[in-house]
């Protein structure tokens, strides 16, 4: 009697590709180092990494898997695109991609460290960080909204990145020692 064939599981696959977008993204970047071709391969990845979602083994790290998927791609975008002048040779985007491979894991281990540090921020320190950065307001917008002067909102984010790049080390300094 054959089995049923394993039906992907959409809302995990969906919390998984919202965790791991913007490492893909950073990593199909760094090969192709063109926004627009960059955003093409990152849409057809996506749909690659939903069809073959049922290879991927639970519990092994996505990232790692969907950067796969996404080098299989930028070899096929590249194909594709072959005609154009100035694209680089398949040895050197092997060795752009294994370079980049641990630049995007500093980078994601930078990013876990900040969310764990700006919760350990004030809470007028995390709000006025949030107000700046989550927002793109301009200072003044952000002065405006808290009712403070410009240059005290200046003072207090140059305070917050202050103690995040201190906390975000000595998290990364833990790590390695670990």
């Amino acid at each position: 009697m054959d089995q049923p064939a394993k039906q992907p599981d959409t809302a995990q696959f969906v919390r998984l590709l919202t965790q791991h977008e913007r490492r893909v993204y950073a990593y199909i970047l760094a090969l192709v180092g063109d926004w627009n071709d960059a955003d093409e391969i990152q849409q057809e990845t996506s749909v690659r990494l939903w069809e073959q979602f049922d290879h991927y083994e639970p519990g092994t790290d996505f990232g790692a898997w969907a950067c796969t998927i996404a080098h299989y791609q930028i070899l096929t975008h590249r194909k594709q695109r072959q005609r154009a002048a100035g694209r680089f040779s398949d040895r050197l985007l092997e060795t752009l991609a294994a370079e980049a491979e641990p630049v995007l894991a500093e980078a994601d281990a930078r990013h876990r460290a900040l969310a764990g540090c700006i919760d350990q921020l004030s809470a007028s320190a995390r709000h006025t960080v949030q107000l700046a950065y989550q927002g793109g307001r301009s200072a003044s917008d952000v002065a405006a909204a808290l009712g403070q002067k410009v240059d005290a909102v200046y003072k207090a984010l140059q305070r917050a990145r202050r103690v995040l790049h201190d906390c975000i080390e000595r998290t990364l300094t833990g790590e390695r020692e670990s």
